[in-house]
């Protein structure tokens, strides 16, 4: 600030430069609105202490009035004023303001603010209003306030202001936190202090807290240590649940209390608040923070803090959820890479059984102890087919859905060994359960993986059960055929097949193929005409010859229908009308389907 020569007291005064940079750190450290606040008071503060100080020598209104520019200049605030208007005290002793408003040119402050912030979007000279409303609040001993309108540092040529009294202001401008709380400067900076304090408390928890988690990691813990931890820093109580809303690690409330007081939830659960995937939310009578938990880019589960009070959330705790949600994708992935390595030596020794490159039943309980020690029959094996619903001539990962069954059957309490043969998987349940118990089994882990894989079909052949680990091919032979019969059920145990079964059994592949070129001649050739004609005579056969059955199924007209069959019984030299040659015909083409010879778009 500028000094000048006057008659008037001096003050001690700091460089423009120095009250800049003490500007600019506190509008930095304790943000816009509490540092224009700080200032207000200050300047405030300022403008009665000089006030106070001038009435020992100036005694009238007017005189103390008439020395408010100068003693703006001498200070170095502003290079002069203009003003106009008149401040009447009424014979009550209240204020009337007649029109007063006026310039300040030159406002240190603005310029400060420029050279700092740059332009700004509203007015900046707050310790030039708090001077001058604490000067003339002293001088008339009522709340009169001098707010800025028009600033520099918004772009207007000169910073203007308007003053009048409290009252007027709150009229105007009934939100404006200035007019409801005067703190003392030493209140600002003691609440600045406390501020500074508890930030400072909150990042060395903060430090803690990611201190501990990563040494979690190094030392690869377990998730149940990793809660534990964070429980212990945080006192907050956590939960991990996998998609299907099953509890996978709790710590600070129990599964039984989670669920008292989240199971009668029947509306969806009202959303307080969300911060990027990180959603707070009302559920039954406990608020719950949650965060989703990814592996390969997938939601695999979520990572909750719990809430027994709506407002008990602190404005950090999403850091510390999506801190701790990192980590326990780290616990994971390693249980995952450790699955996965399990399921890779399951996969090598289901892949020998079934190639028979055992040289003895020995050899084949010594590897299979390497997997575990209880693997013991009754068996079955699953054959399982998948395709893209949407498209059916891209593939689909088979070992990502390998890893996905294995997982599933897992999570079901099945044991089984896995693998892949010709991108199909192939799954061989030991310690089996009954036929009737293991297909509802089936089905819950069917629901589960098309829940996770809503774009995929899929179809699963179940075989007869057996003892023998010795006879596996026969039985995948069986698995084969079930998941090739042409049904629309998605689960097909080979007992289904009956007749079908039996004449399979004892039916190689090349001798039925030979059958096959036999008795349907020319329908075989893969040809578009001919592949037409021999769908067209399934379809007749499948409808147990019914016409106005078929025609629907094929969209066909009866005129066309007719002359389909006709065109058949021609190539074939079959009467279609026979029931033997019908029923024998019709066993044949699912045959050859449920061997996989013929597969239809």
């Amino acid at each position: 600030m500028n000094q000048h020569t006057t008659n008037l007291p001096n003050d001690l005064t700091i460089t423009s430069q120095g009250f800049g940079i003490l500007r600019k750190e506190l509008i930095e450290n304790i943000g816009v609105q509490r540092a224009n606040f700080f200032l207000f008071r200050f300047g405030r503060d300022l403008g009665v202490s000089k006030a106070e100080e001038l009435k020992s020598n100036y005694t009238s209104v007017r005189d103390l009035l008439k020395i408010a520019s100068d003693i703006h200049k001498n200070l170095g605030h502003v290079s002069g004023v203009e003003s106009l208007g008149h401040i009447i005290v009424e014979p009550n002793g209240l204020l009337r303001f007649e029109n007063v408003k006026g310039k300040w040119l030159d406002s240190f402050e603005a310029k400060l603010h420029l050279e700092h912030f740059g332009p700004s979007t509203s007015c900046t000279c707050y310790t030039l209003s708090g001077f001058a409303s604490g000067y003339l609040s002293a001088i008339y001993n009522q709340d009169v306030y001098s707010i800025e309108t028009a600033c520099q540092s918004m772009g207007h040529s000169h910073c203007s202001f308007e003053i009048n009294v409290k009252e007027y202001w709150l009229e105007k401008d009934p939100t404006n936190e200035i007019f409801h709380h005067n703190p003392t400067v030493l209140e600002e900076l003691s609440l600045t202090y406390d501020t500074l304090l508890q930030q400072k408390k909150d990042l060395n928890k903060m430090l803690t807290y990611h201190s501990e988690l990563s040494d979690c990691v190094i030392k690869e813990d377990s998730l149940n240590h990793v809660l534990s931890t964070a429980f212990d820093i945080l006192d907050i109580p956590i939960v991990i649940k996998n998609v299907n809303n099953k509890i996978l690690a709790c710590r600070g409330i129990t599964e039984e209390d989670y669920f008292t007081h989240t199971i009668n939830q029947k509306k969806s659960p009202a959303i307080l608040n969300n911060h990027n995937e990180t959603v707070y939310k009302h559920v039954g009578t406990l608020y719950e923070m949650t965060t989703p938990v990814k592996l390969d880019y997938k939601k695999f589960a979520t990572c909750s803090f719990i809430y027994s009070e709506k407002d008990a959330v602190a404005e950090n705790d999403y850091v510390f959820l999506e801190r701790l949600a990192s980590v326990a994708t780290l616990c994971f992935m390693k249980e995952k890479i450790r699955f996965e390595t399990t399921e890779r030596l399951k996969i090598s020794v289901l892949d020998q059984l079934i190639n028979q490159e055992h040289t003895s039943l020995n050899e084949i309980t010594l590897h299979l102890n390497y997997i575990a020690n209880n693997i013991e029959g009754p068996y079955y094996l699953l054959k399982i087919k998948f395709s893209n619903k949407e498209n059916h001539y891209v593939p689909v990962d088979a070992y990502d859905q390998l890893i996905q069954f294995a997982q599933t059957f897992r999570l079901f309490y099945i044991d089984i060994l896995s693998t892949v043969i010709q991108s199909d998987v192939v799954v061989l349940i030991y310690n089996s359960k009954p036929l009737q118990k293991l297909q509802q089994d089936l089905k819950k882990v069917l629901r589960q993986i098309e829940r996770n894989n809503p774009n995929i079909d899929y179809k699963i052949g179940v075989s007869s059960q057996f003892t023998a680990l010795t006879e596996l091919k026969s039985y995948l032979k069986q698995a084969s055929h079930a998941v090739h019969l042409p049904r629309p059920a998605a689960i097909i145990s080979y007992e289904e097949l009956g007749i079908l079964g039996n004449f399979l059994s004892n039916t190689d592949v090349e001798t039925l193929k030979q059958i096959a070129a036999e008795e349907l001649k020319d329908l075989l050739k893969d040809e578009p005409k001919n592949r037409e004609l021999l769908y067209t005579l399934y379809i007749y056969l499948m409808n147990g010859k019914h016409l106005e059955k078929t025609m629907q199924t094929l969209t066909l007209s009866m005129g066309g229908l007719q002359y389909r069959i006709r065109k058949i019984e021609e190539l074939t030299g079959k009467n279609l009308k026979e029931f033997y040659t019908a029923s024998y015909l019709f066993l044949l083409i699912e045959s050859l389907i449920t061997t996989g010879e013929i597969k239809w778009p």
